[in-house]
């Protein structure tokens, strides 16, 4: 699997995140600014809430473009199955019922999903806590996570 891919179908989602954020973003500014969200007595808040709403929709706009910021200048490594789980690893994980997981370690956007040929690749980040478990691990390691008091084991079948 070629993780340049991974990384432009990555890029192309961030994008279209930024637009809807920017959009949103425009459209609060415009809210808290508009003559209605001017507060009628001391109880109104409709103008501060909407200024609130304002600058959040400005952080996430800000947080995205560094997302791409980083992600264009990220380099791709080549790992082989002597190399440790780093970013840009790209890892195939195996549950005991042989369900297998593909994973990339971005340094954001944890959670995405990106459909590459016929394979879903989920983004996981250094931060998370499935991709704190990984960091530094080889193939044939095991790795154990407990989520919601469940506990998951997955072993590392590959790293490219």
């Amino acid at each position: 699997m070629d993780k340049e891919q991974i990384r432009l179908a990555i890029l192309a989602q961030l994008r279209a995140d930024l637009d809807n954020a920017v959009r949103a973003a425009n459209a609060a500014h415009d809210a808290a600014t508009n003559e209605e969200s001017k507060a009628e007595n001391k109880y109104d808040t409709r103008g501060l809430e909407a200024s609130y709403l304002a600058a959040g929709q400005s952080r996430r706009v800000q947080e995205i473009e560094q997302a791409i910021t980083d992600y264009e200048q990220l380099p791709i490594v080549d790992f082989n199955d002597d190399s440790t789980i780093r970013l840009s690893a790209l890892i195939t994980l195996e549950d005991p019922e042989k369900n297998r997981r593909l994973l990339f370690i971005g340094p954001h956007a944890g959670g995405l999903k990106v459909a590459i040929d016929s394979s879903e690749c989920t983004v996981v980040t250094p931060k998370a806590p499935l991709g704190q478990a990984l960091m530094g691990r080889l193939v044939g390691d095991e790795v154990t996570m407990n989520t919601t008091g469940n506990s998951c084991s997955y072993e590392i079948i590959a790293i490219l």
